[in-house]
Formats: structure tokens, sequence, C-alpha cells
């Protein structure tokens, strides 16, 4: 097994038992895919629509792709796995890339869950006691309980309260390194930043106004744990987020007693929505379906259909079958409608539509180049001239589309402010020939740095 948890010591004793072909199966993470095999012969990648495959840091590679390559170049199967394929994967199936196999029948030929949502917007069915969990919700989780079934919740924001605010002059309290609000975390007293770990003690005053009228918004995983246990405290409750699961063996500890049926209602972020298999569960509640669903990112929609298929996949694995009820502000969104109905060929019919009419993968190429740096002048003034460059370089046999530059969806992060380029063409080998020619006659100054990623997937 290769995985991030290994030592130094640990890492280097498998890859020498590996390339000395002592090893037949090597099970990992995505840098698996590097493995040192003499005599490879299968590739599997399950779940393979795991934004998680992609590698945000230099150097940065799509597991997939890695795989494809390595896949040609041995001439072996390559097997990508998943229920909810990425946009990218299902283009290249129908394009005759790839031979597509469906499983057109759940194991056992069980039914699939009955879906629904229910719509936070509409007052008959408002959140009762101004909680995170509906009317209808509550009333279902009462009778799953009843009837000796368990529960999944999903709520895909970890902390107490998202956001600190003062309602008398409106400051929500930031992170002072990075343009986001900071998460209150109740169990440890600490307001924290999910992007750099920065902490501060919550105020008892506004920085600002001096009012002492502050107010915790949002709702996170341990506020949902509280209600939760507040609303059924006659039974167990489990909660499964970053912050719960850091130590070694932590996982195990929950789900093991959650698979004996100790465990009565499981909930957490998205880490319990794929690959649980739990006869039992006979009720899966989504939270809020809409937390990634408006993010300046084209893959928002795709993630968020998903998130929500993938969850609903956990229940009716077992005689008593399953039922899924959808928290949402947004229940006519395609991706969320199409999530619940168990419809992934309608969903990805709009989706590529959309897709092909904007160009965006898998219709088109594109690259983002993300000038940052600790002063704000400088960085953006590197970012013009870096755009300028760019648009010089572009030949007419290499049709280029670029956008900006301009502030990125978080433009300060980690203490250095961001601007970005993004670059848009018909064929990934446009792009790097662009950003090839150019970084060779671009000088980036010294106290900036650019980065190049090809085929991103992290947009913000």
């Amino acid at each position: 097994m290769l995985h991030s948890h290994l030592t130094h010591v640990e890492r280097h004793h498998h890859w020498r038992r590996i390339v000395r072909g002592q090893v037949q199966v090597i099970v990992g993470a995505r840098s698996a895919v590097f493995a040192p095999t003499p005599h490879l012969g299968l590739i599997v990648l399950d779940e393979e629509h795991e934004s998680t495959f992609k590698q945000d840091s230099a150097p940065r590679y799509h597991a997939r792709d890695v795989a494809w390559q390595r896949a040609l170049a041995e001439r072996i199967p390559l097997v990508l796995g998943s229920a909810t394929p990425s946009l990218e994967s299902w283009h290249r199936a129908l394009a005759g890339q790839y031979q597509r196999v469906s499983l057109t029948r759940r194991v056992l030929g069980l039914p699939l869950p009955a879906a629904a949502t229910v719509d936070l917007r509409d007052p008959a069915q408002s959140r009762a006691s101004r909680g995170g969990i509906s009317r209808p919700l509550q009333q279902a989780i009462t009778a799953s309980l009843r009837d000796g079934g368990q529960v999944i919740l999903l709520l895909n924001r970890r902390g107490f309260s998202t956001h600190v605010q003062c309602p008398a002059c409106g400051l929500t309290i930031e992170c002072p390194d990075c343009q986001i609000s900071l998460t209150f975390h109740r169990q440890q007293n600490v307001m924290l930043c999910h992007c750099c770990d920065h902490q501060e003690s919550p105020p008892t005053v506004c920085p600002d106004c001096r009012s002492s009228a502050i107010r915790y918004g949002g709702l996170g995983t341990q506020k949902l744990e509280a209600e939760v246990r507040a609303r059924f405290p006659d039974h167990v409750v489990a909660r499964m987020d970053t912050d719960t699961m850091r130590t070694r063996g932590s996982h195990e500890q929950v789900l093991e007693p959650f698979r004996r049926g100790e465990i009565d209602i499981l909930l957490g972020t998205q880490m319990i929505a794929k690959g649980l298999d739990f006869p039992n569960v006979t009720l899966v509640g989504v939270i809020n379906a809409d937390t990634a669903l408006h993010l300046p990112d084209f893959r928002a929609a795709e993630r968020t259909f998903q998130l929500v298929a993938q969850v609903a996949g956990r229940t009716g694995r077992g005689k008593q079958g399953g039922r899924v009820l959808v928290q949402t502000l947004s229940p006519e969104h395609p991706a969320i409608a199409a999530a619940v109905r168990h419809d992934y060929p309608g969903f990805v019919e709009l989706e590529l539509a959309e897709r092909q009419q904007m160009g965006y993968p898998p219709y088109g190429a594109m690259a983002r180049l993300v000038v940052r740096g600790v002063q704000e002048a400088a960085a953006r003034q590197a970012a013009t001239e870096l755009a300028d460059r760019l648009r010089q370089e572009v030949v007419e046999a290499e049709p280029v589309r670029i956008l900006g530059p301009g502030e990125a969806p978080i433009a300060k992060l980690r203490g250095q402010y961001r601007f970005q380029l993004q670059l848009q063409a018909a064929a990934i080998t446009f792009l790097q020939q662009l950003v090839r020619r150019t970084m060779e006659k671009f000088k980036v100054p010294r106290d900036v740095i650019c980065v190049v990623d090809i085929d991103p997937w992290d947009m913000m």
C-alpha cells in the first residue's frame, strides 16, 4: 500500500520490493501510478472522477492521464471505475477513445433509493427551530431510527460556524493572510482559516465598532452534530471530518462501530459520501446541496451532481430499502434535479452542451496562470505584463483565447495577492507551445511567483 502517511523509510522499502518484482498488487493514492513495476499488467482507477487525482503542486499532473499513458506504453488495460464518471472520460467514451462498460443493475438487483428534495425557500418546509435540519428531514430521521435503520447526514462544511460577524457594523472577521472568513470551531474555541491554518481567539467585542453583539453564523459539521445530539438524545451520533480524523486509525474507530450498528447517526463531510457499504443505512440526508454549486468554477455543477449522487448511493443497500432527502435552495437546478432522479445521462447531456457552447473541457483545452506576490501592485503589474507578452506571442495558426488578468476568486491567499489569466484553445498543444514561448522570454520579477497549470482542476 502506497499513501502519504508512509515514512520515507517505509516508502523506500516498498519501492525496492516493487522494483524487484516481489509485489503482485499495489494499492495506493495518486502517486502510486508512478510505482516502478517491472511487469505491469493492469491499472485500475477507482472513483476516477475524483478531483484528488489532480495534483495542484509541482509537479502538476493528473493520475488518470499518467495512467492512460502508462497503459498505452505497456499495451495493457486501464479500467476507470465510477458511478458518476468525469465529463472528460464520458466524452472520450462517446468518441470511441474509451470502451464504455455499463453496470445497469445494483448488486443483488436492489432498486435505487427513492429520492426527493426539500425546498428550503418554502415557508411550509422551513427549518424547525431555525436549525440545519428541516421538518421533513427530522420526520424521516425519526421514522428511520424507529424502524431500526441507520442514518447518514452530509454537510460539506466543517467547523461550528462558517463566519463570525458583527450585526452592528456588518464586519465579517477574515483571515489576515487570506481573503476568506474565519470559521469558528467551538470545541477548540478558536477561529480558524481553512486555507492557511491561521487561528485566533473569538472576539468578545467587534474590532471595528466595539459592539458586543457578535453573531456566529453559518452551519458547519460541529454545529450540526450539536443539533443532532439535542434532537435525538437517545441515539448514538458520530462525526467524520478533517478535524476528527487526524490520527492514524481514526476512520476505523468510527466506521467499524457504525458497521456493527453501535452508531445510529453518522454525519460528516464528503469523506462519508463515497465508497461506504452499510446495508442497514435506510436514510441519507443532504443538509445543504448548494455549498459548492455557485462557486466561480465551470465544474461546480458537475461536482455537485457527483457529490449528491454518490452520497445517495450509500443507502438502499439492504433489504429494507432506502430513502434520500436533499435540502436545497435550488431544487430546480439541473445538477440537483438530475441527481435526485439518479439521471446521470440526462445531466451530462445538458452539461456537455453548455461546455461545448463555451469551449470548456472536454471540448477545448484550458490553462490557468496565477501570478502572486506579497506586494499587490507588483503582482498586478507582473500579471499585466505577462498578459501583454502572451497576446504578442499568439500566432494566427494557434487560435487562443486569453482572459484577464483579473483578481483570482480568492484574491489573497497565505499572505500573497493573486491575479490570474485563463487561456483556452481547441487543442492543448496550442496552449503548451504558447506558454513555453512566452515564459522563455518573460522575466518573472524577483518578488513575484508565476504558476502555470495546464488543464486546471482548481479554479479558485
